[in-house]
């Protein structure tokens, strides 16, 4: 498609930018673009108190359906709309060779639309005027700082994060069809970001490869759930996202028997997995935030107890023997942390990636009811005490005083950087 470059995209490039003007708080940009769980909005509310404890000002700009989420209006912190690319919903179904097929289905493959959104999120940056931005899956913000020369911090699980040269998700030769496919599709989207680059017309060129060198990555997991690993860049910070209002709720009576904590949602073989787990010679606390009424009604005075409400999730992977969730990376990571055996049942394409990676660490037992029956499933998480020694063994690596330093050194990073 052809573009027309605008007096005010060429006047980008010459012109001083409003990020260094003189401020009493650094300002803080939190760029946040799609995701529709809670595991976005509440890592990020982290990050904010970690802007405001280093005496920093955090600004959110969140999609138009989180702008006022309860969690954020009841903040005194300044809210704005994100431009964004319209993106399609990523299923268990959609396939994805590399990090470049989800950039095309997200709007990249229209350089217009594409650069659109790069003179919305420059339009932001020059009112907020940041010091740098926190990117939390926000391609098209990551493109604009880039092209801008703004300091930016990528906080991801590192789906969103792959290396520079973009590989396939799993290892192929590059003579593959496969291999050649993926290549074309890379050059494709590259030749796109450089064109919107070019017609933008700011003070830096810009290719694929270049937007995703540009942030320093902070990684809000551990290197085993990292769907690139192992890679040792960027600062490894341990799962930052937790619930402020939580319950304590009692195992159901398990004198002698094992207890299974699962996290599940409205889907496949949600309700299979109770039914067996009722059968089973163990006892379950069920989290499932969406259960309809007939679910809690069934599992009423049985072993298996289902509640709405969150846990506190540390207290009961403390008594936990077992984990079955959809693949969250940060429950993912805590699990791991708390050396529990897991069986997940992937809910998408990014948290098939992330189970994937956990699965071929030896620590988890991955499911697909179109594959066997709920029974076989529970089979591997419960009777496979491999998944546990693997699991323990990856939780004696790490310390809560290794993640704290690391950080206690993104905290202070967040405002040291900025260019003032």
């Amino acid at each position: 498609m052809a573009l027309e470059t605008t007096d005010k995209q060429a006047d980008v490039g010459c012109r001083s930018p409003a990020w260094i003007t003189e401020r009493r708080r650094p300002r803080v940009l939190l760029a946040w673009e799609h995701g529709r769980n809670f595991g976005r909005l509440s890592r990020l509310l982290a990050v904010a108190r970690m802007v405001e404890q280093q005496g920093g000002e955090p600004v959110w700009v969140v999609p138009r359906s989180q702008r006022n989420a309860p969690a954020l209006a009841a903040l005194s912190q300044r809210r704005e709309e994100a431009p964004v690319l319209e993106q399609q919903t990523f299923g268990p179904d959609f396939r994805a060779d590399s990090f470049a097929d989800v950039l095309l289905a997200s709007g990249f493959d229209d350089a217009g639309r594409l650069l659109a959104a790069v003179e919305g999120w420059t339009r932001l940056i020059d009112v907020l005027a940041p010091e740098c931005v926190v990117l939390d899956y926000a391609p098209a913000a990551q493109l604009t700082s880039q092209l801008l020369g703004l300091p930016a911090f990528q906080i991801t699980n590192g789906f969103d994060a792959p290396p520079p040269d973009c590989p396939p998700y799993a290892g192929v030769r590059a003579a593959s069809p496969l291999g050649q496919r993926t290549a074309e599709r890379v050059a494709r989207l590259s030749d796109t970001i450089a064109q919107v680059g070019q017609r933008f017309g700011g003070p830096h060129a810009s290719s694929l490869s270049l937007i995703l060198k540009h942030p320093r990555r902070v990684f809000e997991c551990i290197p085993e759930t990292d769907p690139y690993g192992p890679r040792h860049e960027g600062l490894w910070v341990g799962p930052l996202a937790t619930h402020a209002e939580t319950v304590d709720v009692p195992w159901p009576e398990s004198w002698q028997r094992r207890r299974v904590f699962a996290h599940l949602r409205s889907s496949a073989g949600a309700s299979a997995l109770l039914d067996e787990l009722q059968l089973s010679d163990a006892v379950t606390l069920c989290v499932w935030r969406d259960a309809p009424d007939e679910v809690l009604a069934r599992y009423r005075h049985t072993c298996v107890r289902v509640l709405r409400q969150p846990l506190h999730l540390g207290r009961v992977l403390a008594d936990a023997d077992a984990v079955i969730h959809q693949g969250s990376t940060a429950l993912v990571s805590h699990c791991l942390l708390a050396g529990k055996p897991q069986l997940i049942l992937p809910a998408d394409f990014e948290k098939l990636k992330v189970a994937q990676r956990v699965a071929a660490c030896g620590a988890a037992a991955l499911w697909n009811p179109a594959e066997c029956n709920a029974r076989e499933a529970l089979r591997r998480l419960l009777h496979a005490p491999a998944l546990g020694e693997a699991a323990r063994t990856i939780a004696a690596r790490y310390t809560p005083e290794w993640f704290a330093a690391n950080r206690n050194r993104f905290a202070r990073d967040l405002i040291g950087r900025a260019v003032v």
